[in-house]
């Protein structure tokens, strides 16, 4: 970029002046010598100032597909196939003419009965499941137009990622996953019929393997920047994770059932992950921003860097909950459940891509302002990096923070006079703000596609498992169903009679916690519907959760 009027607005303010900052060129200047390259915006997928990727927060920049198409990805890329994938839906066509039936109508219903276990319904299209690993390894799952799809919510990395843990995967953990696709051993006869039809127009595949997933090319990338990363940017929620998964392979539950406990699972992580994510995250560049003023009231333990501990995150007990009834319940904007969602989706979620743009830039201004270079994300380290470097370093951080601040809204509005470019200065704010409110300005109308619209179609837009639910389209909020319920049971009780009072810390380290009083008695409610709460006396301490399978499996899981 080489614009002498923004060069000019530049020179004329002399907190960026003063600090021995300027522009030429193309590029921010300290002492006059070229520091950073000012980053540039070619069109709207082209642009250099949106830097969301982010190796210790996720190993590919998701996007909205609909859930189903998780763990079909993630087993797809744990094997090979000898040739090109057939779409799902040639085998459909083909289940419709080769399963057995003495007429028309009788081989209807059974394909029909078939195609209703072996796919997902949703509103457009369907989706093969992954209930045989062959299925996942010879097929592509098709697109709502009936093509291929453009991109994946999470590619296969995402499993050995959130099996990470300092430097290491949990190949162990991954093995006992996988083999819950091998076998055939509770299929019936018409089961092993379709995947015999399945096995006949698909190529010759090799896999699941763990070998095959962790040496795919995506994979020993995404863990090679994660190492480079320093690691995970929460090893508690992942330590969670693995613990979690740990127990949901214990479950004594029919093959589809247990698949969808562990694709709930993989949906309740990676939604609160997000969540988890975009708020730490957020307090992180607030503590900088806020860094010369006095400390913040409220500032939460992770703003200073992470714990370790959940249940002191800054997460815990934010998302305020109500529990589903089965049936239509009102919802009011004053609800907690809608408030909560609200700030944290609309306040921390949405705008993450230019969270952690921002905070990459402001890792690039640091080591431009003759400080250290730092690993990615890695917001403590430049906060204490500041506090420590002397007001020179702070000042040039300003000044580096606040040019690029301009030179964003000038390649945003390059049309419009320098007075209107002036205002992204914004004199008399800290320039790391600046920055984000430039950001800010230049992405409101695609912010959600990373965050939002992903954990949506991880816990909203779906037919059971939900953590999200909305009233037509008025009210979004946070509500529990009865799938998702005898899900979280299980993961803080485990096979354990658990006081009801230690069942709500066990799910603020989830981020959740009942809206108020009287949900907590709705919540006990559900959990006695489920056959999962005991009551011995009328005092409060003599509740008690507990996990069960007495109360359908296969009724609540649906």
């Amino acid at each position: 970029m080489n614009d002498p009027e923004t060069e000019r607005l530049v020179a004329s303010l002399p907190a960026i002046a003063g600090a021995g900052v300027g522009l030429r060129d193309g590029s921010v200047t300290v002492d006059g010598i070229p520091a950073l390259d000012i980053p540039r915006r070619v069109n709207q997928t082209r642009d250099e100032w949106l830097r969301h990727e982010a190796p210790s927060v996720y190993p590919n920049v998701p996007r909205g597909q609909p859930r189903p198409t998780l763990l079909f990805g993630i087993l797809q890329d744990s094997g090979t196939a000898a040739g090109e994938r057939p779409f799902d839906s040639l085998l459909d066509a083909e289940l419709r003419k080769r399963l057995p039936g003495d007429t028309t109508e009788k081989r209807s219903a059974v394909s029909d009965a078939m195609v209703e276990k072996f796919w997902y319904r949703s509103e457009r299209v369907r989706y093969l499941l992954p209930l045989h690993s062959s299925l996942a390894l010879g097929f592509r799952q098709s697109s709502s137009r009936g093509g291929r799809m453009q991109y994946k919510m999470f590619r296969g990395s995402i499993l050995p990622f959130l099996c990470s843990r300092a430097g290491s995967i949990d190949e162990e953990l991954i093995e006992r996953m996988l083999q819950v696709f091998r076998g055939d051993d509770d299929f019936t006869q018409l089961d092993r019929e379709v995947l015999r039809i399945a096995g006949e127009i698909s190529p010759e595949t090799s896999g699941p393997s763990v070998r095959i997933l962790l040496e795919s090319d995506g994979t020993r990338e995404a863990l090679a920047k994660l190492e480079e990363a320093g690691g995970a940017f929460c090893q508690a929620s992942l330590d969670r994770f693995r613990e979690d998964l740990a127990e949901v392979l214990t479950m004594q539950l029919p093959r589809r059932d247990l698949i969808d406990q562990i694709t709930l699972l993989l949906a309740l992580h990676l939604a609160i992950w997000l969540y988890r994510v975009s708020v730490v995250l957020s307090h992180q560049l607030d503590r900088i921003i806020e860094s010369h003023a006095p400390e913040p009231a409220g500032t939460r333990p992770c703003s200073a860097g992470c714990t370790g501990d959940l249940a002191s995150c800054d997460l815990a007990g934010l998302m305020s909950f109500r529990v589903g009834s089965g049936g239509f319940r009102s919802a009011k904007v004053s609800d907690p459940c809608a408030g909560s969602y609200l700030e944290l989706t609309s306040g921390f979620l949405v705008p993450l891509p230019v969270t952690i743009a921002t905070a990459n830039l402001a890792a690039d201004a640091l080591a431009a302002a003759d400080g250290p270079e730092l690993r990615s994300l890695d917001l403590p380290a430049v906060q204490r990096a500041l506090a420590r470097g002397g007001e020179q370093l702070r000042d040039r951080f300003d000044a580096i923070t606040r040019v690029l601040a301009i030179c964003r809204g000038a390649q945003q509005y390059p049309a419009a006079p320098p007075q209107d470019k002036a205002r992204f200065a914004r004199i008399g704010t800290p320039g790391l703000y600046a920055l984000r409110e430039a950001l800010l300005e230049a992405r409101r109308s695609s912010m959600r596609n990373v965050g939002r619209d992903v954990v949506h179609q991880l816990v909203k837009e779906v037919a059971a498992g939900k953590l999200i639910q909305a009233n037509g389209t008025r009210i979004t909020f946070f509500e529990i169903d009865e799938a998702m319920l005898f899900l979280l049971v299980r993961l803080v009780c485990k096979n354990q009679l658990v006081p009801f009072t230690e069942f709500l810390e066990g799910l603020r380290c989830y981020g959740l916690a009942p809206q108020n009083r009287e949900e907590q008695r709705s919540l006990q409610e559900a959990l006695e519907r489920l056959g999962m709460f005991e009551r011995y006396s009328d005092a409060a301490e003599s509740a008690y959760v507990h996990h069960t399978g007495r109360s359908g499996a296969t009724e609540v899981t649906r």
